[in-house]
């Protein structure tokens, strides 16, 4: 029997509030993305407006994060108690003096009164050629039937980042194809284009393109290429000397040719679309062998509250709708540049307590990184460890040894003989510089490394050496083997 009743039950439970969660949101934003976040908050929130000067200086060796004024610029008093009032909670830092009678800056009114005074051609930046642009460019100089050119167009659309043509002839619609050669021909058209090797269906392809626009076809490198381009990706060069029945000095020369050739031909279109990385902390020798830690607030724009508003507010009366929205949209505003600022202590703290448990990092190199995990950090600032994954994320650091992700400073610990742990980090560099400084002939097994490291006191398995060296990208002992020459 199905009956309604009422209950009361006292419980406890989180409450993410908007202002909270936007706090999280932008703590967990790139830098990047914090600057897209910032102009697109300004573009919603009429109360927020940039700066003027967002050209800020480096940081200086002191440690100061804001850019001090100029002389020529007005500076800010601090009272003799020496506490700095909150300017989030008042409008006077605004350059409300900067407007005229008429509700215009003086930057503004010479601006409409002048439309061309602030125009210049090299502020105006063309977008980068990509590839398909490019190679539709040169395919139009040829001479084409209607269906050839719609067949040319589709197949360059179907050209990938690398440069290699991701369709196959099946795959082409029948509508394109009005002969049986018209895939073929059209094909070897864009395959004439630059860069050479594009419009490749595969690696052996693409270097064949390229060997016979360097007229190689009657070479060994030909012939690699034709008949054994397994062996020579396995580096099997005595084999090929032997097929070939050409001494190996031949093929080591022809290997080097073929090294040299480009596997990616579309790269260097696609390399500018790269995302930029800027650090968000910078750790620098402050002298006297203190290391310190800076925010680099360089590229993100300033915000600050209109002024107008001020007296737009003192007007108006208190029910007035328009007000109570600029009072929602003044609270909003409040809240944003709050969370902002909030950030950027959460950021320097985090990197501040990195610093202490890392020193030896920045004076000495990767190899001294010790083992770090989150919660060490977490406890340390009385945060939550999901806070630190979230400071740590997409957040780089501007270091003596160059420019590493935040993460990079968290790794697990291999025990050693000793008792002490050994970061995986440190581990992975010391394989890498055994490798860099193996003999070429006779290059070091995964066992090798094992048994060296364990000279070295460090405990580790040989299939984690096998992972750690698949990581780093290095390839097995019988592609890094290359054969004496007699």
């Amino acid at each position: 029997m199905i009956r309604q009743r009422l209950e009361i039950k006292l419980g406890q439970k989180m409450v993410m509030t908007p202002q909270l969660q936007q706090a999280i949101h932008l703590l967990m934003l790139a830098k990047l993305d914090l600057r897209e976040e910032i102009l697109q908050e300004t573009q919603t929130n009429p109360l927020l407006e940039l700066e003027e000067d967002n050209d800020w200086e480096e940081p200086t060796p002191e440690g100061t994060i804001d850019t001090p004024p100029s002389d020529g610029e007005d500076r800010e008093t601090v009272p003799e108690d020496g506490v700095v009032p909150d300017p989030l909670l008042s409008w006077d830092y605004s350059l409300h003096e900067d407007m005229d009678d008429s509700g215009l800056y003086q930057e503004e009114r010479s601006i409409r009164e002048d439309p061309e005074s602030d125009f210049s051609y090299e502020k105006i930046l063309a977008a980068p050629t990509t590839l398909e642009d490019h190679l539709v460019w040169q395919i139009s100089f040829r001479e084409m039937r209607p269906d050839e050119k719609e067949l040319a167009h589709f197949l360059i659309g179907n050209i990938n980042e690398d440069g290699y043509l991701v369709v196959t002839e099946e795959e082409v619609p029948e509508n394109l194809r009005r002969d049986p050669e018209s895939f073929s021909r059209v094909l070897s058209w864009i395959q004439e284009c630059d860069p050479p090797g594009v419009g490749a269906r595969n690696l052996r392809e693409c270097l064949m393109i390229q060997a016979r626009l360097l007229q190689l076809e009657k070479t060994v490198v030909w012939s690699i290429l034709d008949s054994h381009m397994d062996a020579f990706m396995e580096m099997k060069y005595k084999g090929i000397a032997k097929t070939l029945s050409v001494p190996l000095e031949d093929i080591q020369t022809a290997s080097q040719i073929i090294r040299k050739l480009e596997p990616k031909p579309g790269r260097p279109y696609f390399r500018d679309m790269a995302t930029p990385i800027s650090p968000d902390v910078r750790f620098y020798d402050a002298g006297n062998g203190e290391i310190r830690a800076v925010l680099n607030e360089e590229g993100v724009p300033r915000l600050r509250i209109q002024a107008a508003y001020r007296s737009l507010l003192k007007t108006m009366e208190k029910k007035d709708k328009t007000r109570e929205y600029i009072e929602e949209k003044l609270r909003s505003a409040m809240w944003f540049l709050k969370s902002i600022e909030q950030r950027k202590k959460t950021i320097l703290r985090v990197s501040e307590a990195i610093l202490r448990h890392q020193e030896d990092f920045f004076r000495r190199g990767p190899l001294a990184l010790r083992p770090l995990v989150l919660k060490t950090i977490a406890m340390d600032l009385g945060l939550h460890e999901s806070t630190i994954s979230r400071v740590t994320n997409q957040k780089y650091a501007e270091t003596p040894f160059g420019i590493v992700e935040l993460k990079f400073f968290f790794s697990g610990g291999l025990p050693s003989q000793s008792g002490a742990e050994h970061s995986s980090v440190s581990v992975r560099e010391k394989i890498r510089d055994m490798v860099r400084e193996e003999s070429k002939e006779s290059p070091l097994t995964d066992q090798e490394i094992m048994n060296r490291l364990g000279k070295e006191g460090i405990v580790i398995a040989r299939r984690t050496v096998a992972k750690y060296r698949m990581e780093l990208d290095i390839p097995p002992v019988n592609k890094r083997k290359q054969e004496r020459v007699v």
